[in-house]
């Protein structure tokens, strides 16, 4: 089985890891990538109420063709059913890189309230050598355009939707070369 396969399973993946910053992460978790010592006064781990933070930072996402699949969150978490890419299968090991930026307010809290959040992800190996871009943005984000066939979360939606090979598929018409 390949996860990735027609970026379906790539979906999966990718919704769970835009919840962790989005509105699904548990509350032990830091929020990666922001500048604690500034926007973090009363040290909880979250940016204080009120303040727009901007992040940026990495994860890995592998799997193999036996079902075996690891992910470090990027913020210190590693889940999977194994305790490193090194366990996986390496004859069909994919290996999924992120990079995830963010713009928004926490609220003190460690779900992004507003703003956008920016996915670029390149796989590579077996079963996916794909890239994606996802760009999410919250209603109080000038671009979105509260499209219920792009929402995500209630108030917020895909902005950008790349599929490599495929374009922009929540913004078709606007894609690439088409005039």
């Amino acid at each position: 089985m390949r996860p990735f396969r027609n970026g379906l399973g790539f979906l999966a993946v990718l919704v769970v890891l835009m919840a962790t910053i989005g509105g699904v992460a548990l509350a032990s978790t830091i929020v990666p990538g922001h500048d604690k010592d500034r926007y973090d006064q009363d040290a909880n781990g979250y940016p204080d109420a009120g303040v727009n933070s901007v992040g940026k930072y990495t994860s890995l996402y592998a799997y193999d063709a036996n079902g075996n699949w690891y992910w470090d969150l990027g913020d210190g978490r590693i889940q999977g059913t194994v305790g490193s890419v090194e366990d996986l299968d390496q004859a069909t090991l994919t290996a999924c890189e992120y990079q995830v930026e963010y713009r928004g307010q926490f609220g003190n809290d460690p779900y992004l309230d507003s703003g956008w959040i920016n996915n670029e992800i390149n796989c590579a190996g077996y079963g996916d050598n794909g890239n994606y871009v996802y760009v999410v943005v919250h209603q109080s984000d000038p671009r979105y355009e509260g499209n219920p066939e792009w929402a995500i979360w209630g108030t917020w939606e895909y902005h950008v939707l790349t599929i490599s090979g495929t374009g922009n598929l929540a913004r078709p018409e606007n894609a690439a070369g088409v005039h």
